[in-house]
């Protein structure tokens, strides 16, 4: 078994069993170009370098939005306005150290991006790169996260109509 540690406001291991299913949360980085087209921001795995989105487990203290919204910081050096409503789910299986795997379940929140840092947290460890909704559909490796982004590209508008909350 793979002993997760998660380098959060408070630290806490969990060990992955297989035969289980474990819940993260992941952000869509998202903004439109000149032209009005969407644009994704896509990440690299550490591990096995193929490009998706960034996820990762729950923070302690923090939304299910609010733990996406720091992997996406975390991850691919990002910020923005993050959805209020989930914009969808996948499954996927994570390979552990060990070679086995567990099943997960990713519940995705479009975040609108207002800034993008130069040096960041994981960036000696990840590769990011903007793209067309078409060419993320082509890039990611994960075949839930491709229906999701497909459902986007039929209409886009969903990122807007399930963006964040402004009130707060």
């Amino acid at each position: 078994m793979d002993e997760l540690i998660l380098e959060r406001p408070t630290l806490r291991r969990a060990v992955l069993e297989p035969g289980d299913t474990y819940q993260q949360f992941g952000a869509l980085p998202w903004r439109r170009d000149k032209k009005g087209d969407v644009r994704i921001l896509l990440v690299t795995s550490r591990e096995r370098g193929r490009w998706l989105c960034p996820k990762g487990w729950i923070v302690e203290g923090r939304t299910a939005a609010e733990s996406a919204a720091q992997e996406a910081f975390e991850e691919a050096g990002v910020f923005g306005d993050i959805g209020a409503l989930a914009l969808g789910s996948y499954g996927y299986e994570k390979i552990l150290r060990d070679q086995s795997s567990v099943d997960c379940r990713v519940t995705m929140y479009g975040l609108r991006v207002r800034g993008t840092l130069l040096q960041w947290r994981e960036r000696g460890e990840r590769k990011r790169r903007w793209c067309g909704l078409h060419e993320a559909i082509d890039l990611v490796s994960d075949g839930g996260l491709g229906d999701l982004l497909r459902e986007i590209a039929v209409d886009d508008r969903i990122l807007e109509s399930r963006g964040a909350d402004r009130s707060r």
